[in-house]
């Protein structure tokens, strides 16, 4: 599943595997049909697609992020949001739905604490704590 998922995870298409995931996880726990298998993948700390993707992203962002420009160099005012990577405006869907793009995105929504890690193996693994904790089935959850 890993294989370019920063490519392929941001997709519709991805729901489909999702499913497949949750039915395989189902059929190893022996879950019925109806029940939610959630919090399964929560106990046995495994990612969802979704998760996966994200985690993938966000690691590309953070070994890559010295090629951004934050916020603070394109203005000079004291805002909230002066440290976050500045987004540029783009017109078109597939620019906004691209891996640099959707990547700070979904950077700038990290916590602070997370953000400000220097060391890329422990910014993935504290990435991947937070992951388990809270498995995705879409990125709607995430920005929630």
């Amino acid at each position: 599943m890993r294989y370019g998922i920063v490519v392929w995870g941001g997709s519709k298409e991805s729901v489909k595997i999702l499913r497949l995931q949750k039915k395989v996880r189902r059929m190893m726990v022996g879950l019925k049909k109806c029940e939610s298998c959630r919090q399964k993948f929560k106990e046995l700390r495994i990612l969802t697609v979704i998760s996966l993707y994200v985690l993938e992203v966000l690691c590309y962002i953070k070994k890559y992020r010295g090629s951004r420009r934050e916020n603070s160099v394109i203005h000079e005012h004291n805002t909230r949001r002066k440290n976050d990577l500045h987004i540029q405006p783009c017109r078109t869907s597939l620019f906004q739905k691209s891996v640099i793009n959707m990547g700070i995105k979904l950077f700038n929504h990290l916590s602070t604490e997370l953000k400000q890690l220097d060391d890329f193996n422990q910014f993935s693994i504290e990435v991947k704590k937070f992951l388990w904790n809270k498995p995705l089935y879409t990125l709607e959850e995430y920005f929630d």
